[in-house]
Formats: structure tokens, C-alpha cells, sequence
């Protein structure tokens, strides 16, 4: 299983690699670019649709090498919907509400299909704790992408981590899927170290948190049976982007600013107001919590 896993990897990896390459061009030529602005960290134009060629990786590469069934399918549609919504938003910004609106009807719809979890022995405590949770951390990589590598980077530590479990479990489906979206993201990582030549949007940001979020809601997958594996593991694993999206919600909320404005006020951001490179920042911000 592990020679199939690297392969799937390699795989993944090149895909991204070259649509990434092939997005950069297409992004300035369509005009799908981050300017320069005081609420973010470039100092330059980049191009953006880096994570479409994240998730057109993932969407192309899956298929091939799991089963098409049960909760594989269901977050592979879940991700695809959390795609199009950032691409659209990367595209044509929508109003903060609109954003949240579709990602509560998106978690609403992973529920229905059967991705949830099983806190407790109240069917409508789960749901309301499934759908916090998919906001929760698809909002947590989207506000994590704030500086060249941060998110990207903080999701190959976590997938990674993700992975090593269901290699431990023997769980071959979700092996797969998870170094799917590995290699897929280390093939745009390497186009979004400090320099970054382009960035990966809200598309990419979306797609990466659901992504995460769906492979500990599986009930097909076994960490996903118990308290301690479905909550504690992944939240240990995933501490620094909650963290984050807590502290500066927090920050904005107390300084009477909208949560989803954008600003230099998150950790990397302070981080680097202290002294530090950009790079030790990142470095400092991808230390896995376990």
C-alpha cells in the first residue's frame, strides 16, 4: 500500500505543479489577481486560482484511486461545492453573509448525506456540532491565508498527520484520499513559498479547510468513531488555524471591526512586527501542535 500511496502522491504533486504553472498566465490574462492593498501582506500583484489547480488536481486524481462510494463521494461533491463558492468570490467578491450562507447550506448538505458527528446521543446536537465544525475549519484556513506559504503549509502538516492515522488504521480509502490532496498541495507549495508567484484564493483556502474537515467526519472512516478521534485529534492537529481564527475574531470583534474584513492582525502578521522574517514566522506558525 505504500509504493500506491507515494505513486498517488507523485501523481497529485505533478498535476498541481503544472496546472499551477498554467494558471498564472490564465489569471492575469482574466484579470483574477491580488492587488496591493493596506488590509494585506503583498506588496505586489499576484495572481490568483492557485487553488484551482488545487482542487482540479484532487477532483481529477481521487477518482482514479478510491472508491467512489459512501463518504468518499460525498466529500469529493462537498469539496467541488466549496470550490466553485471561492472561485466565484475570488472572481466577483460576495458579501461576507452570501459566503456564510452557502457554507451553513454546504455543511447542512454533508450532514443530510451522512458525513457527521457523533458527539452525542442527540441527533440534532450532532448536526449543529457537524456544521460548526465545517464552517469552522473551512473558515479557519480561509482566514489562515494571509501570508505566502501560511496556509498551504499548515495544510501539508496536517494532512499529513491526518494520513499517518489512517495508515496506523489500515484504512486504505482514506489513505488515499488523504495524500491526494498532500501531494496536490505541496505542488502549489512550491509555487507559494516567500516570494509567492501566486496565491491560492478563496477557492483554494475552501477547498482545503472542507477537504480536512470531511476526512474526520467519515463513519466509514475509524477515527472517526469515538470522541477522542473525531474532535480532540483533529483539533490538536488543526490548533494553530483555529487559534488564529479565534484570536482575531476576537481582536476585531473588541476593536468593533467585522470579523471578515481583512487586516495585518494575525499572528504571522505580529510575528513579523516583532522582527522575525516572513519565512521564521511561517515557521514558527507551522509547528504541529502534537
Amino acid at each position: 500500500m505504500t509504493l500506491r500511496l507515494v505513486l498517488v502522491g507523485l501523481a497529485s504533486f505533478a498535476l498541481s505543479a503544472l496546472l499551477t504553472v498554467a494558471a498564472k498566465p490564465l489569471a492575469r490574462r482574466l484579470d483574477v489577481v491580488a492587488r496591493p492593498r493596506g488590509d494585506r501582506w503583498n506588496r505586489k500583484t499576484i495572481p490568483l486560482l492557485g487553488g484551482v489547480a488545487v482542487g482540479a488536481a484532487v477532483l481529477a486524481v481521487a477518482p482514479a484511486v478510491v472508491s467512489l462510494s459512501g463518504p468518499i463521494v460525498i466529500l469529493l461533491v462537498a469539496s467541488a461545492f466549496a470550490l466553485a463558492l471561492g472561485l466565484l468570490d475570488d472572481v466577483r467578491p460576495l458579501p461576507p453573509y452570501t459566503k456564510l450562507i452557502a457554507q451553513i447550506v454546504l455543511a447542512a448538505g454533508m450532514v443530510s448525506a451522512g458525513l457527521r458527528l457523533e458527539l452525542s446521543p442527540f441527533a440534532l446536537a450532532n448536526v449543529v456540532l457537524t456544521i460548526l465544525w465545517v464552517v469552522g475549519i473551512a473558515n479557519a484556513f480561509n482566514l489562515l491565508d494571509n501570508m505566502d506559504g501560511l496556509a498551504a503549509g499548515i495544510a501539508v502538516i496536517t494532512v499529513g498527520f491526518r494520513l499517518a492515522f489512517f495508515l496506523v488504521d489500515a484504512d486504505a480509502q482514506g489513505a488515499a484520499a488523504a495524500m491526494v490532496l498532500l501531494g496536490a498541495v505541496a505542488g502549489f507549495l512550491i509555487f507559494n513559498f516567500p516570494p509567492a508567484s501566486i496565491f491560492m484564493g478563496d477557492a483554494g483556502s475552501l477547498f482545503i479547510g472542507v477537504f480536512i474537515a470531511g476526512l474526520s467526519l467519515g463513519a466509514e472512516f475509524p477515527y472517526s468513531r469515538n470522541v477522542a478521534s473525531v474532535l480532540l485529534i483533529p483539533v490538536l492537529i488543526l490548533l494553530v488555524p483555529i487559534f488564529d481564527t479565534s484570536f482575531v475574531a476576537i481582536n476585531r470583534t473588541l476593536a468593533g471591526r467585522p470579523v471578515s474584513q481583512g487586516g495585518r492582525d494575525h499572528l504571522s502578521h505580529r510575528l513579523v512586527a516583532l522582527g522575525l522574517s516572513e519565512r521564521a514566522a511561517e515557521q514558527s506558525r507551522r509547528t504541529p501542535a502534537m
